[in-house]
């Protein structure tokens, strides 16, 4: 496996690697360090199967080059190796598997953890994120028709991204692995529920944020929205709060709720379960800046779902499907404060609703059912047509 992302976070690629490495498979992940020396101090343990192989963190600085794919020191380290596939987590990584299998003969899977091509990027020039330029998104685009086409399976996180990239870019039609938590699973530790790890009174509904911060998680308008839903605590717990924290708490003193704004930092990715538990709700959106936002079905959506918790989200397609027919939830225009504030007053007014969405969230999950998921991509490798030449997975 090939991997750019931090293993520490990437919930993805520990599922896969996983539920591969349980089914025989020997897997290798191959990734840059985050920083020099700091991979050995991570303690990854995936299991007997799968071994973490860190290369200098400079191994990643071309993800800060158009076209952000052309991953030289991975494929120099992967081709030191002699498996039955290799596996690129996201179009980053692609191009160099796909010369690595290539040149070994191997199997190529591709798992487009998002849709590239349809992303943002930092446009320097104005300060802020936005879509590709044109010359930028053909170039990802032909790799992308060449991973649907060329590539032994691909994988994506989505119906709406599966079937939009066949439709509009040709090959076959990637095979769709949910991002599904395994609920059963141990935490690192014990955490009492989420009041009582924030030392805040029982009686506060607490709706909560997990996962990334930033200018991409357009988290503003949450904070604005309490302004209008005046019995809500909200809780923001994730990574560089350090970074965006400030303007953040900023915000809430301009509109009034800075004491109903609580900052909280990350918890391990295997542990955003069980810390999640005791809130009275999750909440989601993104900036409808591309298509790979507003078709997004993203991990907290399902983490929220597992701790027991009724869930807010931003009306795109695949997050506003799963939340209304599945009555775990509720939706909101993401643009607007007092949209998000009449979901959040909903819940906060309305107990036996909260009640409802919460009863539903363990019968939505069995029915989903993590372990069928993730064994999708054992299932996937099973049916490759092995090569001549039979080495490990990498």
């Amino acid at each position: 496996m090939l991997v750019v992302s931090d293993l520490r976070v990437d919930p993805r690629v520990e599922r896969e690697a996983r539920a591969l490495g349980a089914a025989g498979y020997d897997v290798t992940v191959i990734c840059p360090e985050p920083s020099e020396g700091a991979g050995a101090s991570f303690n990854i343990d995936w299991g007997p199967c799968v071994h973490i192989e860190y290369v200098d963190w400079t191994a990643a600085t071309f993800m800060n080059e158009q076209p952000g794919y052309l991953a030289d020191r991975l494929y120099l380290e992967a081709v030191k190796r002699t498996p039955f596939a290799f596996h690129a987590h996201d179009l980053s990584t692609a191009y160099a598997a796909m010369a690595a299998a290539r040149y070994r003969g191997a199997h190529l899977v591709v798992d487009f953890h998002e849709w590239f091509s349809e992303n943002v990027h930092w446009n320097t020039k104005q300060s802020a994120w936005a879509p590709y330029p044109s010359d930028w998104k053909r170039a990802l685009q032909e790799l992308e028709v060449r991973c649907l086409t060329e590539a032994s399976a691909t994988i994506t996180v989505c119906d709406s991204i599966a079937d939009t990239m066949k439709a509009e870019l040709g090959g076959r039609r990637p095979v769709v692995i949910r991002n599904i938590p395994d609920i059963a699973a141990t935490p690192s530790r014990e955490y009492p529920p989420l009041k009582q790890q924030l030392g805040l009174p029982e009686s506060t509904f607490v709706l909560l944020w997990q996962g990334g911060t930033g200018p991409t998680r357009l988290i503003e308008p949450i904070i604005e929205s309490l302004a209008y839903a005046p019995d809500c605590t909200f809780v923001i717990r994730g990574p560089s709060l350090d970074l965006f924290g400030p303007d953040y708490l900023a915000l809430a003193r301009r509109v009034g709720v800075e004491d109903r704004v609580v900052l909280a930092p990350p918890v391990p990715s295997k542990d955003v379960v069980a810390a999640a538990r005791g809130a009275d709700a999750g909440i989601w959106t993104l900036p409808a800046l591309c298509r790979n936002f507003t078709f997004a079905l993203p991990n907290k959506i399902f983490e929220y779902l597992a701790a027991d918790l009724p869930v807010l989200v931003a009306h795109y397609p695949e997050a506003k499907r799963l939340v209304l027919e599945n009555e775990v939830g509720l939706t909101f225009d993401p643009y607007d404060p007092r949209s998000i504030a009449e979901s959040i007053n909903r819940l906060t007014q309305d107990e036996h609703l909260r009640a409802t969405f919460a009863a539903s969230t363990r019968k939505t999950l069995a029915t989903l059912d993590a372990k069928s998921e993730w064994q999708k991509v054992v299932a996937l490798y099973d049916g490759l047509r092995k090569p001549r030449t039979y080495g490990s997975m990498r």
